[in-house]
């Protein structure tokens, strides 16, 4: 699966929505999935205790979705928000099931 940037016009078939926990999004869409709203760590913020990322959370569910059927097939990821950290991509999961798109 690809993560790609936004569609001109709305996502072609055969793509999940990652948006904005309060992001209006089209009912018609059968693949969408929000960010959990940003949950703080505790102080000493060690890597067993951090929080994963909201994004690297999102995707994961979307994936359990499509694998245990209860999502339609997708191939195509568009992610729409603005509070989305790089550092997602490198959680394990995500890194093994998605990659970022090279065309535009």
């Amino acid at each position: 699966m690809r993560i790609v940037p936004p569609a001109p016009g709305g996502p072609p078939p055969g793509t999940a929505l990652v948006v904005e926990w309060s992001a209006l999004v089209p009912r018609s869409h059968p693949l969408i999935e929000r960010l959990a709203p940003g949950r703080a760590g505790h102080a000493a913020a060690c890597p067993c205790c951090a929080p994963r990322a909201a994004l690297a959370t999102a995707l994961h569910r979307l994936f359990l979705r499509r694998a245990q059927g209860a999502a339609p097939w997708f191939d195509r990821v568009e992610v729409r928000s603005t509070r989305v950290d790089p550092a997602a991509l490198a959680d394990p999961l995500v890194a093994s099931r998605f990659r970022l798109a090279a065309e535009p």
